[in-house]
């Protein structure tokens, strides 16, 4: 572990606990880790203005860290909030995409430049979602005729069972320029073709001239799995699903019980000997 030079962090599951708040020795240690020249990035499914919270308690501004939004979608660099890649889904494929899944019994959540946009504005989720990230609520039930911008992500939301059922047709519908990520049971995340937290890992090392397998990074959910795999360490959270478990280097404790900062710790006394 001496070679570590970035940690990359899940949020929701991972990084904060069930209360949605990062516990003390876990904040700590991961500002030790930045005061010893060691960089964070923030890599989750949340959209751009998800991270607030996150950034401030880790001193991430004083620190050029990073966040990779929207599974990977949008790569920023903290403290100059220059873009270090974004791939959007195009106008023309969100309309298509939008006009397909009209059938199906789908709340979409669609945010873009400080507004989320859904045909279900009463819907927990699509609350949680305009609250957590800052985000002005607008019922738009005809969003598929409307839309007139390039989203980075199309959030759908429905009973787990329900999706379980008919995310293969949505896969269908993605075709080969889309891509579905599962990133909680309850959530079904569509993306452009080729986004995913691997591909983010690519762009936040290239900004920060840090090799792959010096990075180790943290999950919890099937959104991670590229993450864990490529990175130079795969850590797993002890909430972790067993498919993560299973690809993982290490499986560490759970979000509510230090996890990050067991691991974090290791790193930091191994890279003092």
């Amino acid at each position: 572990m001496k070679n570590i030079a970035l940690i990359a962090l899940d949020c929701d599951g991972t990084l904060v606990n069930d209360r949605g708040r990062i516990t003390e020795q876990t904040q700590q240690a991961l500002i030790t880790a930045q005061e010893r020249g060691i960089k964070v990035a923030l890599v989750s499914g949340r959209p751009r203005t998800g991270f607030h919270y996150e950034i401030d308690a880790l001193q991430l501004k004083q620190h050029h860290g990073l966040i990779g939004a929207y599974n990977g979608g949008l790569v920023l660099d903290v403290t100059t909030e220059e873009e270090q890649y974004k791939k959007g889904i195009s106008v023309n494929e969100a309309r298509t995409f939008l006009t397909a899944i009209q059938h199906f019994n789908f709340t979409y959540i669609v945010d873009y430049d400080g507004i989320l946009y859904t045909n279900t504005p009463d819907n927990q989720y699509v609350k949680h979602e305009s609250t957590a990230h800052r985000l002005e609520l607008v019922y738009a039930p005809q969003l598929h005729e409307t839309i007139d911008f390039s989203p980075v992500k199309i959030l759908l939301t429905q009973d787990p069972d329900y999706i379980d059922s008919i995310a293969t047709d949505i896969q269908k519908l993605c075709g080969e320029t889309l891509n579905t990520i599962r990133s909680t049971p309850f959530y079904l995340e569509i993306t452009a073709q080729g986004v995913n937290k691997s591909n983010a890992l690519d762009h936040i090392c290239k900004a920060t001239g840090i090799h792959k397998q010096d990075v180790v990074a943290f999950g919890d959910q099937l959104n991670d799995m590229e993450m864990i795999r490529d990175a130079g360490i795969g850590v797993a959270m002890g909430n972790a699903t067993p498919e993560i478990k299973a690809i993982a280097d290490i499986v560490t404790h759970d979000n509510n019980h230090d996890g990050i900062a067991a691991v974090v710790k290791q790193i930091l006394d191994a890279q003092q000997r």
